[in-house]
Protein backbone atom coordinates (compact mmCIF):
# COMPACT_ATOMS: atom_id res chain seq x y z
CA UNK A 1 0.00 0.00 0.00
CA UNK A 2 2.63 2.37 1.43
CA UNK A 3 4.04 1.67 -2.15
CA UNK A 4 1.61 2.26 -3.87
CA UNK A 5 0.87 5.41 -2.24
CA UNK A 6 4.58 6.46 -2.88
CA UNK A 7 4.21 6.21 -6.59
CA UNK A 8 0.82 8.79 -6.71
CA UNK A 9 2.59 10.99 -4.97
CA UNK A 10 5.46 10.85 -7.23
CA UNK A 11 3.62 10.82 -10.23
CA UNK A 12 1.65 13.25 -9.08
CA UNK A 13 4.91 15.46 -8.42
CA UNK A 14 5.60 14.31 -12.02
CA UNK A 15 2.95 15.83 -13.37
CA UNK A 16 3.13 19.06 -11.74
CA UNK A 17 6.41 19.42 -12.82
CA UNK A 18 5.60 19.04 -16.33
CA UNK A 19 2.49 21.30 -15.74
CA UNK A 20 5.01 23.89 -14.39
CA UNK A 21 7.14 23.54 -17.56
CA UNK A 22 4.15 23.71 -19.89
CA UNK A 23 3.34 26.81 -18.39
CA UNK A 24 6.59 28.62 -17.94
CA UNK A 25 6.98 27.30 -21.81
CA UNK A 26 3.97 29.25 -22.80
CA UNK A 27 4.64 32.15 -20.81
CA UNK A 28 7.78 32.66 -22.68
CA UNK A 29 6.25 32.14 -26.06
CA UNK A 30 3.49 34.42 -25.29
CA UNK A 31 6.84 36.87 -24.35
CA UNK A 32 8.34 36.33 -27.48
CA UNK A 33 4.60 36.39 -29.51
CA UNK A 34 3.98 39.88 -28.17
CA UNK A 35 7.35 40.87 -28.53
CA UNK A 36 7.26 39.86 -32.65
CA UNK A 37 3.88 41.65 -32.92
CA UNK A 38 5.77 44.72 -31.29
CA UNK A 39 8.52 44.55 -33.79
CA UNK A 40 6.16 43.97 -36.39
CA UNK A 41 4.04 46.85 -35.52
CA UNK A 42 6.86 49.46 -35.25
CA UNK A 43 7.64 48.28 -38.55
CA UNK A 44 4.67 48.86 -40.36
CA UNK A 45 4.89 52.09 -38.80
CA UNK A 46 7.92 52.78 -40.00
CA UNK A 47 7.14 51.68 -43.46
CA UNK A 48 3.99 54.07 -43.32
CA UNK A 49 5.66 57.03 -42.37
CA UNK A 50 8.57 56.20 -45.24
CA UNK A 51 5.46 55.94 -47.49
CA UNK A 52 4.09 58.75 -46.61
CA UNK A 53 7.21 61.17 -46.68
CA UNK A 54 8.08 59.29 -49.98
CA UNK A 55 4.51 60.67 -51.59
CA UNK A 56 5.18 64.61 -50.10
CA UNK A 57 8.56 64.16 -51.66
CA UNK A 58 6.91 62.88 -54.77
CA UNK A 59 4.00 65.53 -55.41
CA UNK A 60 6.99 68.42 -54.94
CA UNK A 61 9.52 67.15 -57.19
CA UNK A 62 7.44 66.84 -60.43
CA UNK A 63 9.93 68.89 -62.24
CA UNK A 64 13.06 66.88 -61.46
CA UNK A 65 11.44 64.33 -63.80
CA UNK A 66 11.75 64.91 -67.42
CA UNK A 67 12.80 63.42 -70.77
CA UNK A 68 16.24 63.44 -72.27
CA UNK A 69 16.21 66.39 -75.08
CA UNK A 70 15.21 65.74 -78.37
CA UNK A 71 18.53 65.92 -80.90
CA UNK A 72 17.20 66.86 -83.78
CA UNK A 73 20.36 67.25 -85.79
CA UNK A 74 21.28 63.62 -85.19
CA UNK A 75 17.75 62.42 -86.20
CA UNK A 76 18.55 65.03 -89.45
CA UNK A 77 21.70 63.03 -90.23
CA UNK A 78 19.89 59.30 -89.40
CA UNK A 79 20.44 57.38 -92.40
CA UNK A 80 17.29 56.08 -93.85
CA UNK A 81 16.36 52.35 -93.43
CA UNK A 82 17.58 49.67 -95.71
CA UNK A 83 15.51 47.36 -97.68
CA UNK A 84 15.63 44.14 -96.62
CA UNK A 85 17.05 41.58 -99.53
CA UNK A 86 14.96 38.36 -100.12
CA UNK A 87 16.85 35.49 -98.83
CA UNK A 88 16.67 31.59 -98.83
CA UNK A 89 18.82 30.58 -96.79
CA UNK A 90 16.54 27.47 -95.88
CA UNK A 91 15.98 26.33 -99.26
CA UNK A 92 19.43 26.49 -99.68
CA UNK A 93 20.05 24.55 -96.72
CA UNK A 94 17.80 22.18 -97.93
CA UNK A 95 18.45 22.23 -101.79
CA UNK A 96 21.61 21.65 -100.94
CA UNK A 97 21.05 18.43 -98.65
CA UNK A 98 18.79 17.04 -101.82
CA UNK A 99 21.61 17.19 -104.18
CA UNK A 100 24.35 15.96 -101.80
CA UNK A 101 22.10 13.08 -101.26
CA UNK A 102 23.38 9.28 -102.01
CA UNK A 103 21.32 6.71 -101.01
CA UNK A 104 23.06 3.74 -99.27
CA UNK A 105 23.24 -0.04 -99.64
CA UNK A 106 20.42 -0.56 -97.29
CA UNK A 107 18.34 2.54 -98.84
CA UNK A 108 18.75 0.26 -102.69
CA UNK A 109 18.02 -2.85 -100.78
CA UNK A 110 14.50 -1.53 -99.35
CA UNK A 111 14.07 0.97 -101.86
CA UNK A 112 13.41 3.71 -99.24
CA UNK A 113 15.76 6.29 -101.41
CA UNK A 114 12.52 7.17 -103.15
CA UNK A 115 11.15 7.71 -99.71
CA UNK A 116 13.61 10.11 -98.21
CA UNK A 117 13.97 12.09 -101.78
CA UNK A 118 9.88 12.52 -101.57
CA UNK A 119 10.88 13.73 -97.84
CA UNK A 120 13.81 16.24 -98.72
CA UNK A 121 11.21 17.78 -101.74
CA UNK A 122 8.31 18.34 -98.78
CA UNK A 123 10.75 19.86 -96.96
CA UNK A 124 11.98 21.81 -99.88
CA UNK A 125 8.80 23.51 -100.43
CA UNK A 126 8.42 24.43 -96.48
CA UNK A 127 12.19 25.74 -96.80
CA UNK A 128 10.57 28.72 -99.76
CA UNK A 129 7.52 29.15 -96.93
CA UNK A 130 9.70 29.53 -94.22
CA UNK A 131 12.26 32.05 -96.45
CA UNK A 132 9.14 33.67 -97.27
CA UNK A 133 7.58 34.22 -93.91
CA UNK A 134 10.77 35.42 -92.75
CA UNK A 135 11.26 38.05 -95.37
CA UNK A 136 7.71 39.04 -95.20
CA UNK A 137 8.68 39.89 -91.47
CA UNK A 138 11.65 41.98 -92.24
CA UNK A 139 9.88 43.82 -94.87
CA UNK A 140 6.93 44.78 -93.01
CA UNK A 141 9.42 46.17 -89.82
CA UNK A 142 11.46 47.84 -92.48
CA UNK A 143 7.82 49.72 -93.67
CA UNK A 144 7.44 50.67 -90.69
CA UNK A 145 11.04 51.89 -89.64
CA UNK A 146 10.70 53.75 -93.09
CA UNK A 147 7.88 55.09 -92.19
CA UNK A 148 8.98 56.53 -88.60
CA UNK A 149 11.88 57.36 -90.51
CA UNK A 150 10.24 59.78 -93.25
CA UNK A 151 7.68 61.25 -90.88
CA UNK A 152 10.61 62.32 -88.09
CA UNK A 153 12.24 63.54 -90.93
CA UNK A 154 9.47 65.64 -92.08
CA UNK A 155 8.82 66.49 -88.56
CA UNK A 156 12.23 68.39 -88.40
CA UNK A 157 12.08 69.95 -91.25
CA UNK A 158 9.20 71.59 -90.55
CA UNK A 159 10.46 72.39 -86.85
CA UNK A 160 13.88 74.12 -88.97
CA UNK A 161 11.27 76.52 -90.97
CA UNK A 162 9.60 77.18 -87.49
CA UNK A 163 6.32 75.38 -88.90
CA UNK A 164 3.50 75.59 -86.42
CA UNK A 165 2.22 72.34 -87.62
CA UNK A 166 5.68 70.53 -87.50
CA UNK A 167 5.74 71.91 -83.38
CA UNK A 168 1.94 70.30 -82.88
CA UNK A 169 3.51 67.04 -84.89
CA UNK A 170 6.12 66.62 -82.76
CA UNK A 171 4.17 66.52 -79.51
CA UNK A 172 1.65 64.59 -81.21
CA UNK A 173 4.84 61.89 -82.31
CA UNK A 174 6.70 61.93 -78.74
CA UNK A 175 3.46 62.21 -76.55
CA UNK A 176 5.17 63.51 -73.59
CA UNK A 177 2.02 63.54 -71.58
CA UNK A 178 0.56 60.48 -72.92
CA UNK A 179 0.55 60.00 -68.78
CA UNK A 180 -0.46 63.02 -67.16
CA UNK A 181 -1.99 61.76 -63.79
CA UNK A 182 0.80 63.51 -61.96
CA UNK A 183 0.46 66.51 -63.69
CA UNK A 184 -2.90 67.32 -63.56
CA UNK A 185 -6.34 65.90 -65.54
CA UNK A 186 -5.84 67.31 -69.04
CA UNK A 187 -3.76 69.46 -70.75
CA UNK A 188 -4.38 72.13 -73.92
CA UNK A 189 -1.23 73.65 -75.95
CA UNK A 190 -1.34 76.57 -78.49
CA UNK A 191 1.61 76.98 -80.74
CA UNK A 192 3.60 80.01 -82.14
CA UNK A 193 6.60 80.56 -83.87
CA UNK A 194 8.86 81.02 -80.82
CA UNK A 195 6.66 79.94 -78.30
CA UNK A 196 3.81 77.87 -76.89
CA UNK A 197 1.13 78.62 -74.95
CA UNK A 198 0.23 75.74 -72.53
CA UNK A 199 -3.45 75.58 -70.29
CA UNK A 200 -2.52 72.60 -67.32
CA UNK A 201 -5.45 71.26 -65.86
CA UNK A 202 -3.77 70.70 -62.30
CA UNK A 203 -4.67 68.37 -59.83
CA UNK A 204 -7.61 69.18 -57.26
CA UNK A 205 -6.40 70.09 -53.79
CA UNK A 206 -7.30 65.84 -53.62
CA UNK A 207 -3.70 64.96 -53.90
CA UNK A 208 -2.41 66.52 -50.86
CA UNK A 209 -2.80 64.50 -47.75
CA UNK A 210 -4.53 66.20 -45.11
CA UNK A 211 -3.17 64.20 -42.30
CA UNK A 212 0.70 63.95 -41.01
CA UNK A 213 2.17 60.81 -40.27
CA UNK A 214 4.83 60.39 -37.29
CA UNK A 215 6.84 57.31 -35.48
CA UNK A 216 6.76 58.05 -31.25
CA UNK A 217 9.37 57.71 -29.43
CA UNK A 218 8.04 54.28 -28.71
CA UNK A 219 7.70 53.25 -32.14
CA UNK A 220 3.72 53.93 -32.67
CA UNK A 221 1.86 55.61 -35.56
CA UNK A 222 0.37 58.78 -34.72
CA UNK A 223 -1.82 60.53 -37.55
CA UNK A 224 -2.46 64.31 -37.09
CA UNK A 225 -4.51 66.65 -39.01
CA UNK A 226 -2.08 68.51 -41.10
CA UNK A 227 -2.30 72.51 -40.29
CA UNK A 228 -3.79 74.29 -43.42
CA UNK A 229 -0.86 76.31 -44.02
CA UNK A 230 1.22 73.00 -44.48
CA UNK A 231 -1.29 71.62 -46.49
CA UNK A 232 -1.61 74.73 -48.87
CA UNK A 233 2.16 74.94 -49.16
CA UNK A 234 2.56 71.75 -50.06
CA UNK A 235 -0.52 72.44 -52.96
CA UNK A 236 1.21 75.28 -54.20
CA UNK A 237 4.56 73.26 -54.26
CA UNK A 238 2.78 70.73 -56.71
CA UNK A 239 1.32 73.03 -58.86
CA UNK A 240 4.82 74.77 -59.33
CA UNK A 241 6.57 71.90 -59.66
CA UNK A 242 3.65 70.59 -62.62
CA UNK A 243 4.09 73.56 -64.22
CA UNK A 244 7.86 73.30 -64.91
CA UNK A 245 7.45 69.79 -65.65
CA UNK A 246 5.38 70.90 -68.63
CA UNK A 247 7.82 73.77 -69.46
CA UNK A 248 10.62 71.07 -69.15
CA UNK A 249 8.53 68.83 -71.06
CA UNK A 250 8.18 71.10 -74.12
CA UNK A 251 11.93 72.65 -74.58
CA UNK A 252 12.72 68.97 -74.39
CA UNK A 253 10.92 68.86 -77.68
CA UNK A 254 11.02 72.46 -79.50
CA UNK A 255 13.62 75.10 -79.88
CA UNK A 256 11.36 77.65 -79.07
CA UNK A 257 12.18 81.02 -77.06
CA UNK A 258 9.75 80.54 -73.90
CA UNK A 259 6.56 78.78 -73.21
CA UNK A 260 3.80 80.36 -71.14
CA UNK A 261 2.42 77.81 -68.70
CA UNK A 262 -1.21 78.83 -67.10
CA UNK A 263 -2.41 76.18 -64.42
CA UNK A 264 -5.93 76.31 -64.30
CA UNK A 265 -8.05 75.20 -61.33
CA UNK A 266 -11.36 74.85 -60.06
CA UNK A 267 -11.97 77.64 -57.21
CA UNK A 268 -14.54 80.46 -56.03
CA UNK A 269 -14.65 83.03 -58.72
CA UNK A 270 -15.56 86.07 -55.52
CA UNK A 271 -17.55 88.11 -58.43
CA UNK A 272 -19.72 85.32 -59.09
CA UNK A 273 -19.71 83.11 -56.22
CA UNK A 274 -19.35 80.07 -58.44
CA UNK A 275 -16.85 77.53 -58.60
CA UNK A 276 -15.16 77.94 -61.76
CA UNK A 277 -12.05 77.25 -63.28
CA UNK A 278 -9.60 79.52 -63.46
CA UNK A 279 -5.56 80.66 -63.80
CA UNK A 280 -3.98 79.85 -59.83
CA UNK A 281 -0.59 80.30 -61.58
CA UNK A 282 0.45 81.75 -64.87
CA UNK A 283 4.41 81.56 -65.45
CA UNK A 284 6.52 82.38 -68.63
CA UNK A 285 9.11 79.85 -68.70
CA UNK A 286 12.66 80.31 -70.18
CA UNK A 287 14.08 77.51 -71.00
CA UNK A 288 18.36 79.18 -70.99
CA UNK A 289 16.68 79.92 -67.23
CA UNK A 290 15.54 76.98 -66.48
CA UNK A 291 19.05 74.73 -67.75
CA UNK A 292 20.56 77.60 -64.69
CA UNK A 293 18.88 76.06 -61.82
CA UNK A 294 19.77 73.28 -59.75
CA UNK A 295 16.46 71.77 -60.11
CA UNK A 296 17.43 68.73 -57.30
CA UNK A 297 17.86 71.66 -54.69
CA UNK A 298 15.43 74.46 -55.54
CA UNK A 299 11.87 75.07 -53.61
CA UNK A 300 9.22 74.77 -56.36
CA UNK A 301 7.09 77.83 -55.36
CA UNK A 302 10.30 80.14 -54.31
CA UNK A 303 11.97 79.22 -57.81
CA UNK A 304 9.11 81.16 -59.43
CA UNK A 305 10.89 84.60 -58.48
CA UNK A 306 13.17 83.53 -61.61
CA UNK A 307 10.57 84.18 -64.11
CA UNK A 308 8.11 86.54 -65.07
CA UNK A 309 4.85 85.05 -63.54
CA UNK A 310 1.30 85.65 -61.95
CA UNK A 311 0.67 84.21 -58.39
CA UNK A 312 -1.85 85.31 -55.61
CA UNK A 313 -0.80 82.93 -52.65
CA UNK A 314 -1.40 83.02 -48.54
CA UNK A 315 -0.79 80.51 -46.28
CA UNK A 316 -4.03 81.06 -44.74
CA UNK A 317 -6.33 80.67 -47.86
CA UNK A 318 -4.11 79.08 -50.82
CA UNK A 319 -4.26 80.55 -54.04
CA UNK A 320 -6.62 83.33 -55.59
CA UNK A 321 -7.67 83.66 -58.87
CA UNK A 322 -4.77 85.93 -61.01
CA UNK A 323 -4.96 87.25 -64.58
CA UNK A 324 -2.54 85.08 -67.39
CA UNK A 325 0.92 86.68 -68.22
CA UNK A 326 1.11 89.07 -71.43
CA UNK A 327 2.32 86.70 -73.73
CA UNK A 328 5.06 88.32 -76.21
CA UNK A 329 4.57 89.45 -79.72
Amino acid sequence: MATINGAIRSYAAAVRRVEREQQRQAREAAKRFKALQKQQEIENAEQAVFDWNNYVETIQSVHKNCTEPINWKEIENTQNPIEPEHKSINETNIQNKLEAFKPSFFDKLFGSDKKKIEQLNKQLEQAKVTDKEEYDILHDNYLVELKNWQELQDINFGIKQKEIESYKKAIEYFEPFSDIGELGSQISLKFNKNNIDVDLHVNSLDVIPDYELRQTSTGKLSRKNMPKSRFNELYQDHICSASMRVAREVFAYLPIQYARINALSKIINKKTGHLEEQPILSVMFVPETIESLNLEMIDPSDSMQNFVHNMNFSKTKGFSIVEKVELEN
